[in-house]
């Protein structure tokens, strides 16, 4: 029997709390680009679409029709790993719990021992808010480094695992001739509309995304040549003009993404994303890739979060966890782009 569940905090009804928990911690984007795709197995198998346009061949009438290849696809293989988070709750948080059922009400009103539960259940969701979120953190970081081309497992992680996704030759870690901080000779629209441009007439993709932070934003606004054009029709004095003006001249929609996490004490703060780099892409809707996700026993066998506990050494103590069972993939990699602007 789960423990738990004598205070009214069973595996089902914590793992129903988990799932309807709101993803915090800043602004996410990875389900944007990368959406679940709920996979039936943990080993992952799947075609890398190179992008081609062929023409069909000529054949007589009554000819025999040439037979394609699949020379267009490459199959690609990974496993789901698998995201957890747990934290310890105390006898008296357990205690706590367990007495205001059995003393809820006195003479007609809240009982101390209830509102003591009430208190120490806030704990508990408040525990699993902290763990969903660290889950949430780390999906991100993998699906913005699957948009960057490659998901290697951190130095400090238990789990080694490295999955290369073949961004097309020429389309990563791109510098432009003038970097974005050289506000007289750069030219951050040139290189977007080069960009793009290339990326078209190498693969027959048309990028009008484009995530960048706002200091490469801000560079942008400083430019000297952009003030110049823009300085009689549309004065450029705000992040958000520089914006409007950058997107209105190439059509590609500008994601301004700033999101950070940080360590266990929080005495260091990261970026998803590096400040100086950008990320370009196709409109969401062609399936650049997913994130697949795998069903769990924990989670009634349906794919997505699930929470457990355990007993440890302590008789007294409970700790409480969330996970999940993910891995991105990307299907067109011919459809992402990144450079390093400044």
């Amino acid at each position: 029997m789960d423990k738990l569940s004598v205070y009214g905090l069973d595996q089902a009804t914590m793992t129903s709390v988990v799932n309807k928990l709101e993803n915090k911690g800043g602004k996410k984007i990875g389900l944007t680009y990368l959406p679940f795709f709920d996979s039936p197995t943990e080993e992952l198998t799947w075609d890398i679409v190179k992008s081609v346009n062929p023409l069909a061949d000529f054949r007589a009438v009554d000819g025999e029709s040439k037979l394609v290849g699949r020379q267009a696809f490459d199959r690609a293989y990974a496993d789901v790993v698998s995201l957890a988070q747990k934290e310890r709750f105390n006898a008296s948080d357990l205690r706590k719990i367990r007495e205001a059922g059995m003393l809820p009400v006195v003479d007609g009103k809240i009982s101390l021992a209830a509102q003591q539960g009430a208190v120490a259940k806030k704990k508990i969701r408040a525990a699993l808010q902290r763990c969903k979120d660290a889950i949430d953190n780390r999906l991100e970081w993998m699906q913005i480094n699957a948009l960057l081309g490659k998901v290697v497992s951190p130095s400090s992680s238990k789990i080694k695992f490295s999955v290369d996704y073949g961004i097309t030759p020429g389309q990563s870690g791109v510098i432009p001739e003038h970097l974005w901080s050289d506000t007289t000779n750069a030219d951050p629209l040139g290189d977007l509309l080069d960009w793009q441009q290339d990326v078209l007439e190498n693969t027959g993709v048309l990028m009008n995304v484009v995530i960048m932070s706002r200091k490469a934003l801000k560079y942008a606004l400083e430019n000297t040549g952009l003030r110049t054009m823009m300085q009689y029709t549309n004065p450029m004095m705000s992040l958000t003009k520089a914006q409007q003006v950058i997107e209105e001249n190439t059509g590609i929609k500008i994601e301004l993404y700033d999101s950070t996490y940080t360590n266990e004490d929080g005495s260091t703060v990261t970026r998803f994303l590096a400040e100086n780099k950008v990320i370009m892409l196709a409109p969401t809707n062609d399936g650049i890739g997913d994130t697949a996700r795998v069903m769990h026993p924990l989670a009634g066998y349906k794919p997505g979060y699930y929470s457990w506990t355990e007993e440890k050494k302590d008789p007294y103590g409970i700790e409480a966890g969330v996970g999940l069972d993910a891995f991105p993939r990307i299907i067109h990699p011919e459809a992402l782009f990144n450079a390093q602007v400044f």
